[in-house]
């Protein structure tokens, strides 16, 4: 019985979402403060994932959507930080409802756009544009 719930343990660990190594693959950063310190320096805005470890709509955003080439060419102008919601963040972030993206100035640490839920590839790149308007 111990060699069954072992083997069940070290396969669920396996499947694991694991923020920190998909900000890694992705070249987020994977730091909030860090993100909003380095969108000051370079004048951008912040776009924050914020994800949950064994989230399936969490992976298939990863997965789908931010790998997407138009959507890497769009999101190109942002500081891109992808995080768990159990890491450090401003209250105002935390939800229930994950994966959140939200489009954050970093002047004022505040979002000025969100997307709740996974978001496909058309979708996303409205909420880009609308995000971008909204700044202006």
């Amino acid at each position: 019985m111990k060699k069954i719930f072992i083997f069940l343990a070290l396969g669920l660990s396996l499947y694991a979402y694991n923020a920190t190594k998909v900000a890694h693959e992705l070249n987020y950063l994977n730091s909030f403060d860090k993100g909003v310190a380095l969108a000051q320096k370079e004048h951008k805005m912040v776009m924050l994932v914020i994800v949950r470890d064994h989230c399936p709509w969490c992976k298939k955003l990863e997965s789908e959507t931010l790998t997407n080439k138009s959507v890497k060419n769009a999101t190109s102008k942002f500081v891109k930080v992808i995080i768990d919601i159990n890491q450090k963040m401003p209250k105002s972030f935390k939800s229930p409802i994950v994966p959140i993206v939200s489009f954050v100035d970093a002047k004022t640490k505040e979002a000025t756009w969100e997307a709740y839920g996974y978001r496909r590839v058309k979708d996303f790149l409205k909420d880009i544009k609308n995000a971008q308007d909204d700044e202006l």
